[in-house]
């Protein structure tokens, strides 16, 4: 090894290791759901957006009890779990193709004990939907539900999004679940514009307010945006 190369060489940083926290059921029971280490998708955060759903589910779980029922952007995948233990027909938990991402979605499926009707899948948002659709249980064409958690943040992926689940939803009778949090407060307006985009696409959207949790990425210390990192929206779309 020569001077040069000793001057340019930087040591890696190790992998953060995979963490496990507990998702605690109205009727007592529990979901475990493993976050990986690190991930640029916040694949390693359970956020107040997913956390909100699952509580929602739980009070009306006729939402999805029967039904067909995909999740984009699923990271930890609680809201497909919960899914899963709530009687859903089929639940299929997608999320960017990287092998980490998609085998600790294996990784909670298994351990939650709900592979027989939850699968994993590798999904790049406006990519063929067949091999979605083909996941379907006999007799269905599309999905009943489909669940949006905290992933509308990714703005110039809205569109490709969007077209996805055109595609995907039942038309009238299916709903599309976004709740979300501002994961960068000074562009809420383009978190926002997702919902103006999605009317243009043959959605009708339905506003059910704001609920106030903890600031979003504890991390931050712009004080200035505590207010607006502590919001979970809570919208639901209709493909009319």
């Amino acid at each position: 090894m020569s001077l040069f190369d000793d001057l340019f060489t930087t040591e890696e940083e190790p992998p953060k290791p995979s963490t496990t926290v507990e998702y605690r059921q109205k009727d007592g029971n529990t979901i475990l759901v493993t976050l990986i280490g690190s991930s640029p998708l916040y694949g390693h955060i359970l956020t107040n957006a997913c956390q909100s759903l699952a509580k929602e589910l739980e009070n009306d779980p006729q939402l999805v009890a029967g039904r067909t029922v995909l999740e984009f952007g699923a990271g930890g995948a609680l809201p497909s779990l919960l899914c899963a233990k709530l009687g859903a027909r089929k639940v299929v938990a997608t999320d960017y193709p990287d092998p980490e991402l998609i085998s600790n979605i294996r990784v909670n499926i298994e351990q939650n004990a709900v592979s027989a009707n939850c699968v994993e899948a590798g999904y790049i948002w406006g990519n063929d939907t067949s091999p979605l659709l083909e996941l379907l249980p006999p007799g269905s064409k599309t999905f009943d539900v489909l669940i949006l958690s905290d992933v509308i943040f990714n703005h110039t992926e809205q569109t490709k999004l969007l077209r996805s689940c055109r595609e995907l939803i039942t038309p009238r009778t299916g709903r599309v679940l976004v709740p979300f949090s501002p994961h960068r407060p000074k562009l809420l307006e383009e978190d926002l514009a997702f919902f103006e985009t999605a009317k243009e696409y043959g959605f009708e959207v339905h506003d059910e307010g704001i609920e106030k949790w903890s600031p979003l990425f504890k991390n931050d210390t712009d004080e200035s945006t505590v207010e607006i990192r502590s919001r979970v929206y809570k919208r639901w779309m209709r493909l009319v």
